[in-house]
């Protein structure tokens, strides 16, 4: 009998979709040995998702490939709510804010996200992808995980890993032998989907028609591309809708005689769940795996890409010995209740774009008519205010802290900065992938480069202060890069704060203090990160990457 071929690394990802391809781009860039299978042939052809938000292309810049995936997006896309097609506009969300150095909602194609996302992993020598590769079963123990592999020939393998993430999948296998349930909101519904290209219409907002009759969502894309969605009524069956003529006539009249150019048609069903756990011992579940977003807020994708940032830092800061594996319970605690916020927002969203009958859409529009004429209530829809923000009140954040308008848990803004020679970049091109300690204001009441405590230098952490005002000379402090907020986004949000803040690598603010408080702050972490357990700890996995 021919030997087992066997495999060893430290993750094993199993699926190769946008959660996946994030993940092992994060861990590529970090040096961690990582092998990522997927059993199709490659990554997707089809478009599936349709819209990436500021927070996801954060996160593509972390890993050094938002230029790249910018070339394929139409950016800073809004909404348009109508009463039916060729009916009377009745309401708009057109944010225009950077919060976080991108625009809010942005138009894209999944197949060239994914293609992006597969090309990035060939940076990485310590990063190995295999696609007509199926995991057939798993297990585990206190040391790590084995799973059995059968190639795209039929052999077998074994791939001994430290852990195992599932990013397969609403219908994850891995979740399935694991027994863990799917929990949540009963609600569903059907809609046909269709996916069309070289369209000539140039408007490039998004059109929601609010038409008890037949609600209809039309999403523009880059490269000519647009999506129609149409909710499907209970006696139609996908056979129906699917066939030329009933297809043509729900297209007439976005489309009218011009025929369409359909690259796609498909009905799917729209769930609203959650996985009762994400994490079984040394594997967890991430993306669609985790949790069934409705797409009314277009957030199912971006949840699976902040699940891989949330884990990937985590993962990074156990291999490489600077934080207990107990640090990596917070995954799901962190990460659970802002998924299902968003759940919660997509279902809400869901009455206003699909309203059950003709009154309901009546009174919507009718609300929205008020709601323009009070400029607070305006802004509020019109800028996206109403999207539940990145907030963490456990996990690996302190509990107390406030700059401002900022606390512990809160994702940090982005802005624009300007360093001595007068050059512009975003702030997280000056941080790098790791941890950064920032101060803003005057350094010279408390000083960042005056900070003692070991822990910063354990965490590698970059320091960084950024000035609010203009000043002749920059001043110079070693080891510390200092930089001008010239446009002022910070003033407004953190005022005259003067505090240092630690950013975590997914730039959510893990601490807030001031030079008396710097101890406290440091051994409280140390506490939450596990750091005398990590100690203990070789740096390094028994395990050795061996890829044929």
């Amino acid at each position: 009998m021919k030997p087992l071929k066997t495999i060893s690394t430290h993750v094993l990802i199993i699926g190769a979709g946008p959660t996946g391809l994030t993940l092992a781009n994060l861990l590529g860039q970090a040096d961690v040995d990582t092998l990522i299978i997927d059993r199709k042939p490659g990554t997707v052809t089809e478009p599936r998702a349709v819209s990436i938000d500021d927070e996801s292309l954060r996160t593509m810049q972390a890993v050094g490939l938002d230029d790249a995936v910018l070339r394929d997006v139409v950016p800073g896309y809004g909404v348009h709510y109508f009463t039916r097609p060729g009916g009377r506009c009745f309401g708009k969300v057109e944010p225009t804010g950077k919060l976080y150095g991108f625009p809010k909602r942005n138009a894209f194609r999944q197949p060239l996200f994914e293609g992006t996302l597969k090309t990035g992993l060939e940076r990485f020598a310590n990063l190995k992808a295999r696609f007509n590769h199926e995991l057939l079963e798993f297990n585990q123990d206190n040391h790590g995980v084995r799973a059995l592999i059968r190639d795209a020939d039929g052999e077998l393998m074994e791939v001994n890993a430290t852990y195992l993430v599932a990013c397969d999948g609403g219908r994850s296998p891995v979740r399935k032998q694991l027994g863990v349930e799917m929990v949540g909101s009963s609600f569903s519904s059907r809609w046909l989907v269709v996916d069309t290209d070289q369209d000539d219409d140039p408007f490039w907002q998004t059109r929601v028609y609010c038409d008890a009759r037949r609600p209809v969502v039309e999403v523009p894309g880059p490269h000519r591309t647009r999506r129609f969605e149409f909710l499907l009524k209970p006696d139609e069956t996908d056979e129906q809708v699917l066939s030329d003529t009933p297809l043509q006539a729900l297209l007439h009249p976005f489309k009218g005689n011009t025929p369409a150019s359909i690259v796609r048609k498909t009905v799917y069903t729209f769930h609203a769940r959650v996985a009762e756990r994400w994490q079984v011992g040394r594997v967890f579940l991430a993306g669609d795996a985790a949790h069934l977003t409705p797409p009314y807020a277009g957030q199912g994708m971006n949840s699976g890409v902040r699940d891989a940032h949330n884990l990937a830092w985590k993962l990074i800061g156990v291999l490489k010995g600077k934080m207990a594996e107990t640090a990596l319970l917070s995954y799901e605690s962190e990460r659970r209740d802002h998924a299902w916020a968003l759940i919660r927002l997509a279902l809400n969203l869901g009455v206003v774009m699909a309203p059950a009958t003709i009154l309901r859409a009546r009174l919507i529009s009718s609300a929205f008519a008020v709601i323009g004429l009070l400029p607070p209530l305006r802004d509020y829809f019109l800028q996206m205010r109403f999207k539940p923000k990145p907030r963490f009140t456990k996990g690996l954040v302190l509990t107390e802290g406030n700059a401002g308008k900022l606390s512990c848990g809160h994702m940090f803004p982005q802005p624009m900065l300007t360093n001595a020679q007068g050059q512009e970049s975003l702030l997280d091109d000056s941080i790098g992938p790791g941890f950064a300690l920032i101060q803003y204001g005057d350094h010279s009441r408390q000083r960042i480069d005056e900070l003692q405590h070991g822990f910063w230098s354990h965490l590698e952490a970059k320091r960084i202060l950024i000035l609010p005002e203009p000043v002749k000379t920059m001043p110079s402090m070693p080891d510390c890069t200092v930089l001008h907020d010239r446009q002022g986004l910070l003033k407004e949000i953190l005022g005259d704060s003067n505090t240092f803040l630690l950013l975590r690598p997914d730039r959510y603010i893990a601490a807030i203090f001031d030079k008396a408080g710097e101890t406290k702050a440091a051994e409280s972490l140390q506490s939450l990160f596990g750091i005398a357990q990590a100690r203990n700890r070789t740096a390094e996995s028994s395990i050795a990457p061996v890829f044929p």
